[in-house]
């Protein structure tokens, strides 16, 4: 049922960022901008994105906001969820580019992007220096688009046909969703251009920082614009979003296992866990694999086997289905309910959490 949700779900939120884009062009004069606009719209219009932090929104806002009022509203909620697909998509723009990652979502990241476009430009052309000028071009240009996708989605909830001290409690959240995003990823980096060993303590404020917190404020801002009670119902629904998307989190690191072995990533959960209990002879392999300039599939199966035998992976998945559980009882804790066709979405959104396999 919840995969039935977010198809049609998802399908709202694509039809708002194509009308979205289509009159942002339209304003926009300057020739150049509009390049940039268009580049910015084929990055964010991918197929594969899920579109969960929206739907989030919207599903917080239709599960609180009365019912009788719903079909009046609902126009104007979708219109203003999509300023959080915009932040996360300027965070992923960043992140990818600090990463130095080249595919997302089945395409090339933004600056990839940017950088293949420059080339096919300059492909007849003797420049001086090229790959070192084009590598810029796509690193500043990505610098600049995630910020605009900050400023876009701000500007999107200041536009908003709500009333206005209502939007400033919802301007209020997501500049603070800003700060998180911005403030985990100034600890990831710093930790590991300084080479600390991340704690497992780090790993969850930092997982707090860059997932839950949006989780939490996508529906934080629908609950506030629903009107919902700040006590009784806004903070229990903020509480079970924090603990489902650290939850997420957890569950990212584990499907992605090969990956981040492969990529030598000591800041996931499992490496974390594995560390803090493993023996003096797996501590010299795991040292020596992760030093290594490529790792090969031996050595893959030979990390796999340190993280089952000091039970990371199992303590792993242990305590991301502790924080679903910790979500529900959150959800239980909302007074006036939930909407019956929201409460059953967010109960089971924290089951998909810890159950999907992509």
């Amino acid at each position: 049922m919840i995969e039935e949700f977010f198809k049609t779900e998802k399908a709202y939120v694509d039809k708002e960022l194509e009308k979205y884009f289509f009159q942002l062009n339209k304003s926009e004069k300057d020739i150049l901008l509009k390049d940039f606009i268009t580049q910015l719209k084929e990055y964010i219009l991918n197929k594969k994105a899920k579109r969960i932090h929206p739907i989030l929104l919207n599903s917080a806002f239709s599960g609180i906001v009365n019912p009788m009022y719903l079909e009046d509203q609902i126009e104007q909620i979708r219109e203003v969820s999509i300023a959080v697909e915009l932040l996360h998509s300027g965070h992923l723009i960043h992140d990818d580019l600090l990463d130095d990652d080249v595919i997302r979502r089945g395409k090339p990241t933004f600056h990839i992007q940017l950088k293949n476009e420059l080339n096919q430009i300059y492909k007849d052309l003797n420049v001086p220096k090229r790959d070192d000028f084009v590598d810029l071009y796509g690193r500043d240009m990505s610098i600049l688009g995630g910020t605009q996708g900050y400023l876009l989605g701000l500007d999107i909830i200041k536009s908003a046909k709500f009333p206005e001290h209502i939007k400033l409690l919802a301007i209020n959240e997501y500049t603070q969703a800003m700060d998180f995003l911005m403030k985990g990823q100034l600890i990831e980096e710093y930790m590991n251009y300084n080479n600390i060993t991340m704690t497992l303590e780090q790993y969850l404020n930092i997982a707090e920082c860059q997932k839950a917190r949006l989780f939490e404020k996508s529906a934080k801002i629908g609950a506030i614009l629903a009107k919902g009670n700040i006590h009784y119902q806004i903070k229990p629904l903020s509480e079970a979003l924090l603990s489902i998307g650290q939850a997420h989190a957890i569950r990212d690191d584990l499907l992605d296992l090969e990956a981040d072995i492969k990529a030598k990533n000591r800041s996931k959960i499992v490496y974390i866990l594995a560390v803090q209990n493993t023996d003096e002879d797996q501590s010299k392999i795991l040292n020596e694999i992760y030093h290594k300039d490529n790792i090969n599939k031996n050595d893959i199966i030979e990390v796999k086997n340190i993280f089952v035998e000091t039970n990371a992976m199992i303590i792993a998945e242990h305590l991301a289905k502790n924080l679903v559980e910790q979500s529900k009882n959150c959800l239980k804790d909302i007074y006036p309910d939930l909407n019956k066709e929201q409460k059953i979405f967010f109960n089971e959104f924290s089951d998909f959490v810890f159950d999907r396999k992509y």
